[in-house]
């Protein structure tokens, strides 16, 4: 398994090391208590925990337990709003050894972006315009160390690594950032935390949430899987000899399980008037968006009528999963209360980490006409909390014209 990290290094060099960890500390506590969370002195009952420590004379590590999620929206908040205090930040993220992003923070903002490889950026964040270009290295001049010339940091990309954490020993090098302070998350060796405490280098900040769900709204986890749809093609299109596919969102509201079966269908196969090809599962890890396709060949079984005496065997297309995971979902059965607690429960919402899966099922037109097909979604172990599509299928015809 690669290397999973993220943290965020302040400048310090020009400034009372100790008059700026308490300023950090103000300055990040207004920030989160102003948003979804309220101070804690409980560790344990704590949601989110944030260390700040002195790592040289040059730099103040930030390690927050919502970064070790891999959470970039959460590293730019912390990053624009600690630089607005008039030092510089740096954040790091180094993603499954394969990809490092840095981000420069000045001035309340996001200064410039260097990735270890812009091929690999542009798959895992997809859906957007792709980056073109790297960083601008003069934009790091004042936090480079001393002697080193901006240029270097195209090192970075130009020179080819195997792995990302390579890249980010030589930006570290370049930066005089200590390796201890920048190959490391939230979870430092307490030894150190309680060296530093008694010499008044470092601050652990406790962080609750203010909205306990527990407390504002009911959710109910039914037992074994259940799975909705979360989108859904309303049908599917295609001319004859066009190969076409349709797709739609799954999500589960039930127990978490692995495995999933997914059973195709109707007279539209029967009658000639498409041919299936490939199923394909397509998850998506949140914040990079990093994605993974599990293909799969149609199987073909053959399942005798319910009633006998109703015609022949009828023929069903399936697709095996055996590896994809749904994680554990829940059924939201009373909603916030108020419009304060709403607001807080949807930006909670929007900052949940489970992945997103869906189903793509490609088909070819064989004969024109309009029909249906029955689509099934049974997770594997166990075999409930099924889910089935019916889907109007188009060849050769608009669906308006039928």
């Amino acid at each position: 398994m690669g290397t999973f990290l993220a943290n965020i290094q302040v400048f310090s060099e020009a400034m009372d090391t100790s008059e700026l960890l308490n300023k950090l500390e103000h300055e990040i506590t207004h920030k989160l208590i102003n948003g979804m969370y309220e101070t804690t002195e409980d560790s344990e009952s704590a949601d989110r925990s944030i260390i700040l420590q002195v790592s040289s004379d040059r730099w103040i590590s930030i390690y927050d337990q919502k970064l070790d999620e891999q959470d970039i929206n959460a590293m730019d908040a912390i990053g624009t709003t600690i630089t607005r205090l008039g030092v510089p930040a740096v954040g790091s993220l180094v993603h499954d050894s394969d990809l490092l992003m840095m981000r420069l923070y000045r001035d309340g903002g996001t200064a410039d972006t260097i990735v270890n490889n812009l091929a690999i950026f542009n798959e895992m964040v997809g859906g957007g315009r792709p980056r073109k270009r790297n960083g601008l290295p003069s934009k790091w001049a004042e936090v480079c160390a001393p002697g080193i010339e901006p240029v270097r940091l195209k090192e970075i990309w130009e020179k080819e690594t195997v792995f990302a954490d390579e890249a980010l020993e030589r930006a570290a090098e370049f930066l005089a950032i200590p390796d201890e302070a920048v190959f490391r998350g939230y979870n430092v060796d307490p030894e150190i935390q309680q060296r530093t405490a008694e010499d008044g280098m470092v601050k652990v900040l406790h962080f609750r949430s203010i909205l306990r769900l527990t407390e504002s709204i009911d959710m109910l986890i039914p037992e074994g899987p259940k799975l909705d749809f979360a989108s859904w093609d309303a049908h599917a299109v295609s001319d004859v000899g066009v190969k076409s596919r349709v797709t739609c969102g799954l999500i589960n509201k039930g127990q978490t399980f692995t495995g999933l079966d997914v059973l195709v269908w109707g007279p539209a196969i029967e009658e000639g008037l498409i041919e299936l090809g490939a199923g394909t599962m397509i998850r998506i890890s949140p914040h990079f968006n990093a994605r993974e396709d599990l293909s799969s060949d149609p199987l073909q079984h053959h399942f005798e009528a319910i009633t006998p005496g109703e015609g022949p065997r009828q023929q069903i297309s399936g697709y095996r999963y055996p590896d994809i995971a749904f994680s554990e979902g829940f059924l939201q059965g009373l909603y916030p209360a108020d419009a304060i607690r709403l607001g807080l429960f949807n930006e909670w919402m929007a900052q949940t980490t489970r992945a997103v899966h869906s189903f793509q099922l490609a088909f070819t037109g064989r004969g024109v006409g309009h029909s249906y097909l029955h689509l099934a979604f049974v997770p594997i172990e166990p075999a409930e909390g099924q889910l089935s599509w019916r889907l109007p299928v188009y060849i050769g015809v608009e669906p308006n014209e039928i």
